[in-house]
């Protein structure tokens, strides 16, 4: 038996946009963001390449460590 393929959603999609947008404005590459949420580089490269859906644990930590709130992040 092999594993189930989970599609991304629509919604993490734009979860991503939204990420994707905020590392530009920071000029932040997806290692940085790694280290900024304790994550691994390629646990951070799947999310953004919408590879695979972010948990909200981590847009948790994105917003904590970009001093903002999960609504900006989504405006920006």
């Amino acid at each position: 038996m092999g594993q189930k393929t989970i599609k991304v959603s629509d919604f993490n999609r734009k979860i991503s946009k939204s990420i994707r947008s905020g590392m530009g404005v920071r000029r932040l590459s997806g290692r940085a963001l790694s280290r900024q949420i304790g994550r691994s580089e390629t646990y951070i490269r799947a999310r953004i390449k919408d590879e695979a859906e972010w948990a909200l644990s981590d847009i948790e930590l994105i917003c904590q460590a970009w001093d903002i709130s999960p609504e900006k992040l989504f405006t920006e």
